[in-house]
């Protein structure tokens, strides 16, 4: 019996053992990267600490798009802040954050380590309806009706006590790490 979206993980789909690298490291090696390993993505990562994102996509739309040398570092055409979702969400719940933040790429967190990544494709393969229903239900919400929040996390520093932190959430308009949320509230 075939199991609801609403029911399988995004720990459960998602490409395991993220390629983090250093965003001193060029375009050109990272696109070597990429190409040896197989993988679409690069976690950026600064002082041990995830910073950015870079996608295959970002090379054709950065890069070449945008006649840049192959020596301009990833960090320079990462992502960032690195929008991620805890391991134990919902499928069809990452589906609406990509949606919503018009990203292809997820990276996964279980506890304070990226763990995975979580793709477009990834979701298309279980459920190809899912991403669709995910843009239809972001149309709806975007409408004035009020939206559930998912759990969804950002990397980066807290802007109330300055500490680094894989779970910052915006609050007030301001990033925050759970202990100054709690605090906070």
């Amino acid at each position: 019996m075939a199991r609801a979206m609403k029911d399988i993980t995004v720990e459960e789909v998602m490409s395991r053992n993220p390629k983090i690298v250093s965003g001193e490291l060029t375009v050109k090696e990272g696109a070597k990267i990429l190409k040896e390993k197989g993988i679409s993505t690069l976690i950026v990562e600064e002082d041990g600490k995830p910073v950015g994102i870079v996608t295959d996509r970002d090379f054709v739309t950065k890069v070449v798009a945008e006649g840049l040398p192959l020596s301009t570092k990833l960090r320079d055409i990462m992502s960032s802040p690195i929008i991620m979702i805890p391991h134990n969400e919902y499928l069809s719940d990452a589906a609406r954050i990509m949606s919503r933040r018009k990203i292809r790429k997820l990276p996964v967190v279980k506890g304070e380590k990226i763990v995975g990544i979580l793709s477009e494709n990834d979701i298309v393969r279980i459920s190809p309806d899912l991403i669709a229903l995910a843009q239809e239900y972001a149309k709806l919400h975007t409408s004035g009706e009020k939206e559930v929040r998912v759990e969804e996390y950002i990397a980066g520093k807290c802007e109330v006590c300055g500490q680094y932190s894989l779970r910052l959430t915006m609050y007030k308009g301001m990033l925050v790490c759970p202990e100054c949320l709690d605090a906070m509230r």
